[in-house]
């Protein structure tokens, strides 16, 4: 569960999200009478004059754990919805430039150029980031963990 929070704190947006369920596949879903237009974002550093933007709340987790030594303003759209942006931005004057890390797929792309032509016209410096693997930041994550694990393996091995 992901919990989107108002500039008050106040819960207002919850994503429900699973890997698996009885059929075997995963399952999604936003918490009936949630607040789509907050989804889910980490508070906002005064400090800081820009945000990251992500598509889903498990890729701006696994950024944050990929870019530990980085603080970071950061919203998640809960799909491709530019309405946490809007409100991110509308919530906090003082954010000038944004990064948009969408996923490496079309529709992340395709977004991707939307967006910063859009922003762009409204005044923000806007700039992205990808994932150097894999088609998001959690399976960049996960390709990381998993080349650690082949690494430690053959450390292991040549002993």
């Amino acid at each position: 569960m992901f919990v989107g929070r108002d500039g008050s704190g106040k819960p207002v947006f919850a994503s429900k999200r699973g890997t698996y369920d009885l059929n075997g596949s995963g399952f999604k879903g936003n918490a009936v009478g949630s607040d789509k237009s907050v989804a889910f974002r980490l508070p906002c550093d005064p400090a800081l004059n820009w945000g990251a933007v992500f598509e889903a709340p498990i890729d701006l987790m696994s950024f944050c754990t990929l870019h530990r030594q980085v603080r970071s303003n950061a919203v998640a759209l809960c799909g491709l919805y530019q309405g946490p942006l809007d409100t991110y931005l509308r919530e906090n004057p003082h954010l000038k430039r944004i990064v948009l890390c969408l996923d490496n797929d079309g529709p992340g792309r395709e977004a991707t150029e939307k967006f910063q032509a859009e922003y762009g016209q409204k005044g923000y410096a806007v700039s992205t980031r990808t994932p150097t693997q894999g088609k998001d930041w959690n399976e960049c994550l996960q390709q990381r963990g998993r080349a650690r694990e082949r690494g430690e393996q053959h450390q292991t091995a040549a002993r």
